[in-house]
């Protein structure tokens, strides 16, 4: 189907208007978080980590969140997440109205946020597919990529001069007015979140987790992609923690320069060029090539990135950086997506999350770690050396493994495994 048709569709413009105001507030946030927690504790390690805090979750109740949104109501997983989100964040510029904010405060609020995200992400996944139909899947989740990537270079741009006038926390009351704000958009979609009626007999989420699994181990194609996804995150994380100190400490910009959210802006730029390629790119017999090529460029730039010292070639460089990230996680999602039947979608996508997601923490852990020890620019080549051997990886075995393998089912596929 064309773009045509997917703006023809009430339920998915809401949804599509939710998701981008609600991302233009997290993005805000993306900015300004690490300049507060810098400006708290002038601590290069902290300022990594705060990074990591929207992914640890999912390490933690990714297992439990999928089957959840499987085997139950998703509206109300997406709803309430969203609720306890805004409630989360709001208390860090409260509390900094007081003048009684703590760093801990910070990764407290933060943490609860993206305990709450783990849930309304698992039923996202399963949503999206219910909007729209398995035939423009990849052109819808194209869209919301360019919607997000729109978001992403508007906020840090808006972050930059929000952190020059009024200071780091006032930023974050509009990531928390967001998330109000999606919620009173998302109740008006009437259509159903699921393809098929949730089990009149509900299941242990257990077994709905092990079937997620065994579906999982069956599927070749699907358990390379996750693999490589794990590490290119572990490389993404070292990277994403570090864009400030490295901003600082590296480039040379002071702590509370504005200009920080033109790095972040870049992300956003090379996120929409992402968006708009993978609708036109995405086949799925390319996900190997695709995959392949995508990690190596990620790495080529986190390479570059370690040598240079210059604003504005960082800013076209993580641009470049996040067009190729963008790419390599939408042809990860939408894969999995369509080869999951209904009844599976929300627990198999939380697992990928965890897998090709997790690794940021530990990314952020070890970038941190390196570039306290060592330099910022040694963090940023073990980056890229990471990514490299994810690249390789991809390229050598997705090339002599076709994307259906002998157990692989089709999206909208009835039985389970």
């Amino acid at each position: 189907m064309t773009n045509r048709g997917l703006r023809d569709e009430p339920a998915f413009i809401r949804w599509a208007v939710a998701e981008t105001i609600s991302l233009l507030g997290t993005s805000i946030s993306l900015v300004v978080l690490p300049v507060l927690v810098f400006q708290l504790t002038d601590s290069t390690a902290l300022t990594g980590l705060i990074s990591a805090t929207r992914v640890a979750p999912y390490l933690i109740f990714g297992l439990v969140a999928g089957p959840l949104a499987d085997r139950g109501d998703r509206r109300r997983l997406i709803l309430g997440g969203n609720l306890v989100q805004g409630a989360a964040v709001a208390t860090i510029p409260i509390a900094d109205m007081f003048d009684v904010l703590t760093v801990t405060h910070v990764f407290i609020a933060a943490l609860v946020a993206a305990t709450a995200f783990v849930f309304s992400d698992a039923a996202v996944f399963g949503a999206v597919p219910s909007l729209v139909g398995p035939d423009r899947l990849p052109a819808a989740n194209g869209a919301l990529a360019s919607l997000a990537s729109t978001a992403e270079i508007l906020g840090p741009v808006a972050a930059g001069g929000i952190i020059a006038l009024a200071g780091a926390s006032t930023g974050v009351w509009i990531d928390a007015a967001s998330f109000f704000v999606a919620i009173l958009v998302l109740r008006k979609i009437r259509a159903p979140f699921r393809l098929t009626a949730p089990p009149t007999e509900r299941p242990p989420l257990s077994e709905v987790r092990n079937q997620a699994l065994r579906f999982i181990r069956r599927h070749h194609t699907l358990r390379l992609l996750l693999c490589v996804g794990f590490c290119n995150s572990m490389a993404f994380g070292i990277v994403l923690g570090l864009v400030v100190p490295n901003a600082v400490e590296h480039i040379g910009l002071p702590k509370d320069d504005g200009r920080v959210g033109f790095l972040f802006a870049g992300t956003g730029v090379g996120s929409l060029l992402g968006g708009l390629i993978f609708r036109r790119l995405f086949r799925i017999e390319r996900i190997g090539p695709i995959t392949a090529i995508t990690v190596a460029t990620s790495g080529a730039c986190a390479l570059v990135l370690s040598r240079n010292t210059n604003l504005w070639v960082a800013v076209a460089i993580m641009a470049v950086f996040s067009m190729a990230i963008r790419t390599t996680v939408t042809t990860g999602i939408t894969y999995r997506q369509m080869v999951t039947p209904d009844e599976l979608r929300s627990s198999v996508n939380a697992i990928g999350r965890m897998m090709s997601w997790g690794g940021q923490p530990f990314g952020a852990a070890i970038g941190a770690l390196v570039a306290t020890w060592s330099t910022i620019p040694a963090a940023l080549a073990l980056a890229s050396c990471m990514m490299a051997s994810a690249a390789g990886v991809a390229g050598k075995f997705l090339r002599h493994h076709p994307h259906t393998g002998s157990d692989e089912r089709p999206l909208n596929a009835s039985a389970t495994p």
